[in-house]
């Protein structure tokens, strides 16, 4: 019979538990949900946590899944047979159902039976306490000789923090044929007897307190654990996981672009696992929505994609290839990950993208890597800066643990530590150009005495509500009953109009109206907990914990705000069409006067595409296309084709926001009723803040208005600076001037050559000679380092050999040029880089070069004289005269 394919055991897999009660719940994201702790989703179990701790109730007590997972603590063993980042991990889950009585048997029988491993071959492990899970093994017909007790280290799980639900558990190990390597706990490290864990079942039945105290759960979890890769591997009978289906179409779609094959060398064969492993790794990030960039997940993405560029370099692959591995990674895997083939368009281009920015600076950055290689040979020592390894990423985005494998090729390391000095350096230097301040996001419940805030932002810009909380803001643990005039403060109302920062739209302001007193709304907050906050201060009277108050939100900011995200969604479409699918909203800020939108894309966008877009949001402004948004479920909304934002967690009911036909996008803010409300929009700004990443400022209404009149102004003031007689023929103007500016350029180059020529001639008439040597040492008045060393070449011209150092005053500091014709360089006695030290040092100041051509300065200028004086003496040294 042939061995099962990953399909047909992924698919087998499901298949048992769903048949034993389990609900198939599919792989979350690999950005992890609500939890910024975590870069990326590391285990099968991840998503289920909030159910084992009680915190949600589960769909379905029983569950079953294969997880998408990706862990990054061994990128850079990836390569030999053993180490992954990407991989698939099938678990199933029990909260409160069935326990070992149950799981045991059904494992051993999904084991022998579904995937066909001999019983003969597994190994049990259990924890040294458990008599109950080893005596189910026994009744299931695992011979005693074969399970195995060990302690907390090998077989308990937990708690996930001090304190928490925790267990010991049962590891399930394959017997491969003699010669595998060894991963049996306590066997020696050279052993090759090639007993495999594949399978840990974990049984959650104790709580532990504070005190580390251990009590019964009253009821007791399973979680279970078994990766696809290393189980396919086993099935299929392979040496590693990278000779299994799973990851062969993808080396072999490498090998044929290299023109090359697996197996043929060793070296070959690690840069095709590293492409494997690598190829479906970017793959899948950029299918859930992870963009390469600067920092977190986005930087874990780039740096495998980086390694993977330099491999398929080494490989002998000078074109772009990433694209084809995605394609084949789609083909591969796309029936169980349908994402892969719908999205490939999109991931493609981001793929694309990144591989030819970093294909411009890759020669580059090599080249660098090269000469610190050998200038730290030269100085005698293995270990390379840290600094220059920082630079080396600034300056080529070249990540550094990139530099640290290539250094180690070479025998070579860099100092760590050194390195994260430059990078804190670096960050410090940034906050402190920055002017603003991050402010800690929210999450805590402020006001529990408050009933969850009525949202009505979407429908009313009015409303009248009783006031529930009251906190003075240095005092917001306290809830209070009334709040006096003047000091800063937060309200809470039962309902409101009032839109809360979200989303990227700024929160609203406005004034909320009591009997007593009048509170004056400067920002609203959402906490996190239902609670929209209001945040300003009373300007009269005072406010009253109870009391019925009208809410009335600012109209002409909330309009302004509006018109603003509506031109977001306007210019999110419109920048696929002329960019291409793949291009993604990377963030926003939507405000009263200008909105901005970050998205993907790896260089500057011309005029014509600039134009291009915003013509697109005009003409749709100019058609008035009407604006509305439906509640719908998320199932009905991917339907839509609606836009969603790649990393997000939906709930089960959205809110989609349609501007005709043309844009659709799953959003919680405001915007005008239709297109045409904008008036005018201006594309105002475009910039890079990043690799890989752009940024537009676009203006709507008013700001749009000021913005052109403000440029017209500006026409008519160059116009009238000019000389031309209207703004229509400014530009001819401004040509013609420009054309007689390069003329009197020319003209001035051609006056300071013949100039120079003229004083050259009479430099070298005074030639003194040193020994063999003419020098020629002198003051001359230069209004720049290009006229002094212009003035060098012809004196050094027109001498025919010899040495020429000439010095003057550029601000109030003396400058060197330091020349020597190449006949004289024959010998090595004379160096234009030593002559200059010694010269610049007579004077105070400093300077180096090459052997032909120096330059220097500092110091005082009235040591000049003696700094020329100094001249002839290490020349005359430096020939034995």
């Amino acid at each position: 019979m042939a061995p099962l394919t990953s399909d047909q055991i992924r698919a087998a897999f499901l298949e048992f538990w769903k048949e034993r009660g389990s609900q198939v719940i599919p792989s979350s994201s690999l950005i992890p949900h609500n939890d910024p702790t975590v870069l990326l989703t590391t285990a099968g179990m991840q998503q289920f946590v909030p159910y084992f701790l009680g915190q949600q109730a589960p769909p379905s007590p029983r569950m079953t899944s294969v997880q998408k997972c990706f862990r990054t603590v061994d990128i850079d063993e990836v390569g030999d047979p053993r180490h992954l980042t990407f991989f698939e991990m099938m678990g199933n889950f029990s909260v409160g159902e069935y326990f070992k009585a149950e799981v045991i048997p059904w494992a051993y029988e999904l084991v022998t039976q579904k995937l066909a491993f001999p019983a003969e071959r597994l190994w049990i492990t259990v924890h040294e306490t458990d008599d109950e899970a080893e005596a189910i093994w026994l009744l299931v017909g695992v011979p005693p000789g074969r399970i195995v007790r060990l302690g907390d280290e090998h077989n308990w799980w937990g708690p996930p923090g001090k304190t928490g639900p925790c267990g010991p558990d049962s590891e399930i190990y394959f017997q491969q044929d003699p010669g595998h390597g060894c991963g049996f706990p306590e066997d020696p490290p050279d052993c090759d007897c090639g007993r495999l864990e594949f399978w840990n079942l974990v049984f959650m039945q104790y709580f532990q307190d504070e005190r580390g105290v251990r009590t019964p759960l009253p009821r007791k979890n399973v979680d279970t654990g078994i990766g696809l890769e290393r189980t396919t591997a086993l099935a299929q009978g392979t040496p590693s996981v990278y000779e299994t289906d799973l990851f062969l179409p993808i080396m072999q779609a490498a090998a044929e672009i290299a023109g090359t094959r697996y197996g043929a060398d060793p070296t070959t064969d690690f840069a095709l696992r590293v492409l494997g492993d690598h190829g479906r790794g970017l793959t899948f990030l950029v299918a859930d929505g992870v963009v390469p960039g600067t920092g977190g997940r986005e930087y874990v993405l780039r740096r495998i994609m980086r390694r993977a560029i330099r491999y398929g370099r080494m490989l002998g692959i000078t074109r772009p290839f990433l694209g084809g591995l995605v394609d084949t990674v789609g083909e591969r895997m796309g029936e169980h990950y349908p994402v892969l083939r719908t999205d490939r368009a999109r991931i493609r281009q981001i793929v694309d993208q990144e591989e030819e920015l970093f294909t411009r600076t890759l020669r580059a950055g090599l080249t660098q890597i090269e000469r610190l290689v050998a200038e730290t040979r030269a100085r005698g020592t293995s270990q390379v800066a840290g600094e220059r390894v920082f630079d080396l990423y600034q300056t080529h985005g070249f990540p550094p643990e990139l530099t640290e494998e290539v250094l180690h090729e070479q025998g070579l390391h860099f100092a760590w530590d050194e390195y994260r000095v430059a990078l804190d350096q670096e960050r410090r230097r940034a906050q402190a150009a920055s002017a603003f301040a991050e402010a800690e996001p929210g999450g805590t419940n402020e006001f529990p005495e408050a009933a969850q805030t009525g949202f009505l932002a979407w429908t009313d810009t009015s409303a009248r509500a009783r006031v529930l909380g009251l906190r003075a803001e240095d005092e917001r643990a306290v809830s209070q009953e009334h709040l006096q005039p003047g000091a800063p403060a937060r309200l809470v109302l039962e309902a409101s109009p009032f839109y809360p920062e979200g989303g990227g739209q700024v929160g609203d302001r406005g004034r909320i109206v009591t009997p007593s007193g009048v509170f004056e709304v400067q920002d609203t907050q959402f906490d996190g907990a239902g609670h929209v906050v209001h945040i300003g201060r009373v300007v009269e009277g005072a406010v009253q914990r109870g009391e019925l108050a009208a809410a009335e939100v600012d109209l002409d900011r909330r309009a302004r705000t509006m018109r603003h995200h509506t031109v977001t969604h306007l210019l999110h479409r419109a920048l696929k069409d002329v960019l291409g699918e793949g291009t993604s909203q990377q963030g926003s800020l939507v405000a009263p006067d200008m909105a901005r939108f970050d998205f993907n894309y790896p260089r500057a966008l011309s005029r014509e595409q600039l134009q291009a877009v915003a013509s697109i949001i005009n003409d749709r402004a100019m058609q008035d296309l009407p604006v509305h948004w439906e509640v719908m479920g998320i199932d009905a909304a991917r339907k839509t084709g609606a836009t969603m934002m790649f990393g997000e967690k939906y709930g089960e009911q959205v809110r989609v926001v349609s501007i005709g036909d043309y844009s659709k996008e799953l959003c919680g803010g405001t915007h005008t009723h239709h297109a045409g409300e904008l008036g005018l929009a201006v594309i105002a700004a475009e910039s890079g803040i990043g690799s890989g990443k752009r940024r537009i400022v676009a203006l709507a209404g008013q700001p749009a208005l000021r913005f052109f009149q403000d440029r017209v102004g500006l026409l008519e003031r160059v116009a009238e600076r000019a000389g031309a007689p209207s703004v229509d023929e400014a530009p001819m103007r401004v040509d013609a001037l420009v054309e007689e500016l390069e003329r009197a350029r020319t003209e001035l180059q051609r006056l300071k050559h013949q100039q120079a020529h003229e004083s050259a001639a009479t430099l070298a008439a005074g030639a003194r000679q040193v020994g063999p040597v003419r020098v020629v040492a002198a003051r001359v008045e230069q209004a720049d380092d290009a006229g002094l060393k212009q003035l060098v070449d012809a004196v050094r011209e027109d001498l025919g050999s010899g040495v020429v150092v000439l010095a003057s005053v550029l601000g109030d500091k003396p400058r060197f040029v330091v020349g020597i014709t190449r006949d004289l360089l024959v010998d090595g006695r004379l160096n234009a880089g030593a002559v200059l030290r010694d010269v610049a040092r007579a004077a105070g100041g400093g300077g180096g070069g090459r052997p032909d051509f120096a330059t220097g300065g500092g110091g005082d200028a009235a040591r000049i004289p003696a700094a020329l004086e100094q001249a002839f003496a290490t020349i005359s040294a430096a020939v034995g005269a």
